[in-house]
């Protein structure tokens, strides 16, 4: 008993015995207690252990497609990642929309590629000083340019690299996909509709957010006896009202604006922009 001596005094203080009762009970291993401080050190409660790790609140940064963002985007996503207490930031991928130099038909009133350049560069600056730290998602509208350039032979090492041309802060990382507590992020290429994200998910065979997808906003679920897995769409946060958009000004599924928060690897949610951030003000 000699090895175990504590353990048995704890458990039978918890029991509801006295020191002096434990004393007597382990009369055989006194010897081992040099004072009744010690019996009362061994025996008062224990704190409860504190994990050393937790899951992250990852707040979901989507489309903003800059300079075409809505104005009052951002501070709906500072408001909202502040109400939620998140501790890392995701951004889906196309913060900037590149319109000018894109493949389709640049409107006719649109500005030139160096106006909207710069004007992109502000917004993401902006974006970096409120969120210094974030991880960055590669979207389909981040290649515009080396595919335009690869269009006329121009290959990409003769390029400047995406983050230098964008100003990207130094703590941001960059990359086509990421894990963060076993949730899959990707921008979503090819994930359409409103099954878009969960199919994805299903595919993966784990949780998946995506962006992308501007009208489906939302978070589906699927589970079967050992695992449940979501779908979260993290919407957008664009101006529909920019000439940029006009292509999808008849489309019967409208821009669902917003942002996401992933929670753990089971649970996360859409929150749309609310009404008292429309374009009006307060």
């Amino acid at each position: 008993m000699s090895e175990t001596w504590d353990t048995y005094a704890i458990a039978l203080k918890e029991a509801g015995r006295t020191y002096t009762e434990i004393a007597f009970m382990l009369r055989d291993e006194i010897g081992l207690i040099k004072s009744v401080d010690q019996l009362r050190a061994v025996c008062a409660p224990r704190k409860k252990s504190i994990l050393t790790t937790k899951d992250e609140v990852v707040g979901v940064i989507p489309d903003r497609h800059a300079p075409f963002a809505h104005p009052n985007h951002l501070e709906f996503l500072y408001d909202t990642f502040n109400a939620w207490k998140v501790t890392r930031i995701v951004c889906i991928g196309d913060l900037v929309d590149w319109h000018a130099v894109s493949r389709f038909q640049t409107e006719t009133d649109a500005m030139g590629t160096t106006t909207e350049y710069e004007l992109a560069k502000e917004d993401v600056a902006r974006v970096a000083k409120m969120f210094p730290v974030l991880d960055y998602i590669y979207g389909n509208h981040c290649t515009i340019i080396e595919r335009r350039a690869a269009e006329v032979g121009v290959p990409a090492f003769a390029l400047k690299a995406y983050r230098e041309l964008m100003d990207f802060p130094d703590k941001w990382s960059v990359a086509d996909r990421i894990i963060i507590d076993n949730v899959l992020y990707e921008h979503g290429i090819g994930c359409t509709g409103v099954n878009g994200a969960i199919n994805k998910s299903m595919a993966a065979m784990q949780s998946c957010v995506i962006g992308h997808s501007h009208s489906f906003g939302g978070c589906q679920y699927r589970s079967n006896s050992k695992n449940l897995i979501f779908g979260l769409n993290s919407g957008c946060g664009i101006d529909i009202e920019a000439y940029a958009f006009r292509y999808g000004k008849h489309s019967k599924h409208r821009e669902t604006l917003g942002c996401g928060i992933v929670k753990n690897s089971s649970e996360a949610y859409f929150v749309p922009m609310r009404s008292r951030y429309l374009r009006s003000g307060k």
